[in-house]
Parts: structure tokens; sequence; C-alpha cells
């Protein structure tokens, strides 16, 4: 007979439900019969000679003001074969559901409270749905306060063939009917005399099952690896990338891919505090190639037979999170790890409603919802499906003028369209172009208020890098506004895709091996970081033309200021709009100091690149 896999060491669960469905009494009361709670804590929460388990778990003074749980905070419990269960107990207000996606979102099993005396709720079925689509496959339904019905047995069946259907649509491998009482402490650790009738297992039992949440078996076939870098840095002359490792695990010796530009190389080197040989999934490791490859933040090393490629196009579940409701084919933030890209949703496939449980189509998702949606991405990731990591399939969606997180979402897969184009591999490429231009190209942002002297800084940097022989081009914004963005017009949304815009034609230039002069106000700091982040570290540098606003109104080159002033100044940075001077510019230039002292200090830095 086979041996029987080990129990997992650790299982991760959350607790969630309405508001006063017990579900803080109940976790109180588990805590305390599994001896889980400091004595000093149980005394504290006693009242009368009486314990209030609930106060063990409302910590904040705001929730116990109002009763109700609103944060997420992690409990901890050892079962009886010594296996450790960390429970995030989650709010159960509907204002604070997006604290409960999140806590759902790393969680093995979901244990439900719903209150058997008032029955099932709305946010009961929101919550089962949100566990489901969160990836959580066992779910223990606690059919809490059964201390308060008349004929338990009776209320347990009812509820049961009121909510199964609708919890079984679900993809839960094993549902378990709880009946308990938080304050009695029925059905915890133990049944009570007065279910004697229910012979399933308790709170702890059902926690302690091992069916669905058993670690991988060796047998079973191994993930992909998945590393996505976080860091590039140089130490002693050696190139380290350095990220978690999401899915699988890596080794020394093993030959591994860039998707993003298809380069493979060999692992020669592994830390982690110390030299390792091998490191797996959710361990934080850097590496080190035999070859220096174009690796940037974002990018993602795997294995080099594995064919992935990055996607644009990716189908996805979403739990809507902000009372502002998804505009459709607004411009978000997508975020998944170290990766990042604006993204926008072409497309509502499905909203689920929660009262029937059906899926419509049709609308833009509100607060709470949940919905399929198919995500287009401004730049090619790779992702996995939600259900194979959670590390590389979940993701958020971030409002870019607000910076809110306004959606978690889980990868279902990638979308194929006909319409999608694949970059051809050109015979030349930038190592070759660069070696016939002497000089590794560069993206050199000048940033800074209008009238700062970007433009007069970047013609005389472009003239003398003319005279040396190395080829350049300045992307000017004026240049850029009557060409490339002239259908945009100043308001925070056009300037965004103003520079999203210069961005990519930089990449192309940088592609081709050239210096490339960026003068650009780009007043907002988000808008430059999105930039920023297309390229490899040493490859942009942010300069930042720093000159005094009185200063930059008394040159006014172009009169913009003296016509701000005049008409109110709504759509002129420095006046109606406010710039976001640089935090850590790599260079800051005093634009009141003469003209050659700023050129002379760029072109050091861009000469030290010959070749």
């Amino acid at each position: 007979m086979p041996a029987t896999p080990a129990a997992p060491a650790l299982i991760r669960a959350v607790i969630c439900g309405a508001v006063d469905d017990g579900k803080s009494t109940l976790l109180g009361r588990l805590l305390v019969d599994t001896d889980s709670v400091p004595i000093d804590e149980i005394e504290a929460a006693t009242r009368d000679g009486v314990l209030d388990p609930s106060l063990l778990t409302d910590g904040l003074a705001s929730e116990r003001e109002q009763g109700i749980t609103i944060d997420v905070a992690y409990r901890h419990l050892v079962l009886p074969d010594g296996r450790r269960v960390i429970i995030a107990d989650s709010p159960g207000h509907e204002q604070y559901t997006r604290n409960m996606a999140v806590a759902a979102s790393l969680a093995d099993v979901a244990v439900l409270v719903i209150d058997a005396e008032r029955g099932v709720r709305r946010q009961s079925y929101r919550h089962a749905a949100i566990c489901a689509r969160m990836g959580v496959r066992r779910l223990i339904v606690a059919l809490n306060k059964i201390d308060r019905v008349d004929d338990a047995r009776a209320r347990v069946a009812a509820l049961r063939a009121e909510a199964e259907p609708r919890f079984a649509a679900h993809d839960f491998t094993t549902i378990d009917w709880v009946p308990t009482s938080g304050v009695r402490g029925d059905g915890i650790t133990t049944g009570h005399a007065e279910t004697a009738w229910y012979a399933g297992p308790t709170i702890v039992e059902a926690l302690g099952a091992a069916d669905g949440i058993e670690p991988a078996s060796p047998d079973r076939p191994q993930p992909p690896l998945r590393l996505p870098v976080q860091t590039v840095t140089r130490h002693e002359g050696r190139r380290w990338y350095g990220g978690r490792i999401g899915l699988g695990a890596i080794a020394v010796g093993d030959a591994v891919r860039v998707p993003r530009t298809g380069t493979t190389s060999t692992v020669v080197e592994l830390q982690r505090m110390g030299a390792l040989e091998r490191a797996a999934e959710g361990e934080s490791i850097a590496v080190r190639l035999a070859d220096e490859l174009d690796v940037m933040r974002g990018d993602v090393l795997v294995r080099s037979d594995d064919p992935v490629q990055p996607q644009r196009v990716w189908l996805a579940d979403l739990v809507w999170l902000d009372d502002t409701p998804l505009a459709m084919g607004q411009s978000y933030l997508l975020r998944c790890g170290p990766a990042q890209t604006p993204v926008r949703v072409d497309f509502v496939r499905s909203v689920v409603d929660i009262d029937s449980g059906d899926e419509h189509g049709g609308r833009p998702l509100a607060m709470n919802d949940l919905g399929r949606v198919e995500l287009v991405c401004d730049r090619p990731l790779v992702l996995d499906p939600y259900e194979t990591s959670r590390h590389t399939g979940g993701v958020i969606l971030v409002d870019r003028r607000t910076a809110r997180t306004v959606a978690a979402g889980m990868i279902v897969r990638s979308v194929e369209r006909e319409s999608e184009v694949t970059r051809h591999a050109f015979a030349v490429d930038r190592a070759q172009r660069e070696r016939l231009n002497g000089l590794r190209g560069v993206v050199v942002w000048l940033t800074g208020l209008p009238g700062s002297g970007k433009s007069t800084i970047a013609d005389e940097l472009e003239r003398r890098l003319f005279d040396l022989g190395v080829r350049s081009f300045t992307l000017d914004g004026d240049t850029v506004r009557s060409t490339l963005s002239e259908d945009l017009g100043f308001t925070p949304d056009d300037r965004r895709e103003n520079v999203r815009r210069v961005a990519r034609v930089a990449e192309l230039m940088l592609d081709a091996g050239l210096v490339v002069l960026v003068s650009l106000v780009s007043p907002f700091r988000a808008d430059r970081e999105l930039a920023r982040e297309r390229f490899a570290d040493d490859d942009f540098l942010e300069v930042f033309v720093d000159t005094p606003l009185e200063v930059c109104e008394q040159r006014d080159p172009k009169g913009l200021y003296a016509r701000a002033r005049a008409e109110g100044g709504a759509q002129m940075t420095g006046l109606g709009q406010a710039y976001e001077p640089p935090l850590e510019p790599q260079l800051r230039l005093d634009g009141t100091q003469p003209l050659e002292a700023s050129v002379a200090a760029l072109l050091e830095r861009i000469l030290a690149r010959r070749l």
C-alpha cells in the first residue's frame, strides 16, 4: 500500500460571514477550546465570571464600539495533531468586502458563519462566491447560534436545502455543514447533547481534514518555473536578478529563458544569506546567470524549454472594490508582483447576481460586484491561471489618478485574438546597432517646469553629441504635440497619455541604439515612474531641471505664463496644475546656472557608456 502523504505543516484559513452572525464569538470560542489564547487574555475577556469570546478577536477600539469587525486580523491555533492553522479574521460588513477578499486570497479553507436563527443572507452568498473566485476549494459552513432555535435538526436541514444548490455551483471540492454555538461551544471541538443527531465533523476536525489541501505529491508533474524579477543589481562587476519564486523551483545549472526577449542562459549562482544549490516556491533569492541578458524589473525567468509567451489580452475574474464603478476603456494600472502595465477593460463578459447566483453580461462592475472581464494590457505579460499559481495569477487594478486599488483579479486564461501581432525577430539587434554607434544607448528624460530650460539643454547637448559622432535624437514636447500627440489636450489624463506615447517611441529609439533625449514637462510622478519602468535601470536617466517658478515666469519664452495668468491658468503647469518634482532624480540640474555646466554634467554621464 502506498504511503499516505504527510499532512501540511501549515493550513491557511479565512473566517467570514455577515455582520451579527456570531463570527467573532465563534472564533473566540475556537481559540479558547484549542488552548490558543493566553490566560491573561481570557481573564480580560471575562465579565462577572462569564467569558465573552468575541472580546478575544475584535481588538480595535472602533470595532468594539460599533460591534463589527473592520480590519483583517490573523489568529494562530494548533490542531490536536500538532499542525498549525493561521486564521484570517475578515470583516462581515458589506462596506469592507475588499478586506474580506484580500483575506480569502491566501486561504486554503474558508469557515463561513451563518446565523441559524436569522438564516442565509446576501452577504453569505457574496462571501462564498468571493472565496470560490479566490481559489478556496474547501468550505466549512458553520450554522451558528444553533442553541437559539427550537428544532435544530429541522433548521439545519432547511438551511442546507436553501443554500446548498448555490454553494455547490462554485468549485468547492468539499462542503461541510456544522451546527455550532459560539457561546455554548457546540460543534467547535466536541458535540453537544442537543445536537447528538449530528454525525459530521466538528470545526476543528473539518479544519484538520487534509482533503483538497495536501502538499504536492512527488508523483505529480513538477510545476513550471516562474521567477518574477523584482530587482536588477550589480555587485563586484556581476549582475544579479532578485525576486521571489512564484512557482516551481530553480537550481544551479538550470537553463532559463526570458520570455520578453526570448534570450536564454544558465544559472551559475544562487544567493539567499549565503550560497544555495536550489530554491523553491516562496523563497526570495538572487540569481546570477552565465550571460548578462536584457532583463528588467517585471520580467519573469522560466525554464528554457517552457514555451510560454507574454500575452496582452487576458480573461480574468474581478472583485470590484471601489465605490466608483468600472469605466470601460479607461486606463488603469495592472500589478502582478513586480510587474505592472497600463490596462483597460474592453469587455465585461458576465456579472454575478449575488441574490440569484446567475450571471448576466452587459454592464460595468460596481462596488462589491463579481464579474468576468477581458483585460487588454499595454504591453505583453507572463501571467498564469490563478488556479495554477496565486503568485503569478493574482492581479490588482489601480486607479492611475487616485492610486486607489479598485479591483482584485484572478487570471483565468489568455485570450487569443486574430488581430494580435507578433514582433519579428530581426537579424540586426540593439547590441549590434550600439557597437556601430560605439556607445550604449540611453534615454535621458529631462523634466521640469515650462521655461525651466529643458529644451535649451537638450538642443545644446545634441549638438555636442553630433560633433562627437554620437547618434542621438530629441523628443521635444512641442514637436511631439504637433505630431504624435496632436489629438491630445492638457488635462491630467491627456498628459498621462502623452507621456505613455513618448515612452513607447523612446523604447523604439533605444532599440535603434540611439541616445534619446526627452524634453517633456511630464508633471506627474506616477506617469514618469511608468515611463521609467519600461526600461532597465541603467537605460533610463531621470534629470530634474530645477528652476524656480518665478525664474520660469521671467523667461516665459512662449508667453504661456502671461496668457495663463490672464485666463486663470486652469491647465498651466505651475499655475493651474501642480508640478510634482522628482523625489530622487538621478541627476539634478540647476536651471539658473550657465548652460555649459548642465550640458557638461549630462555629457559626462552619456560618454561613460562608450563601448
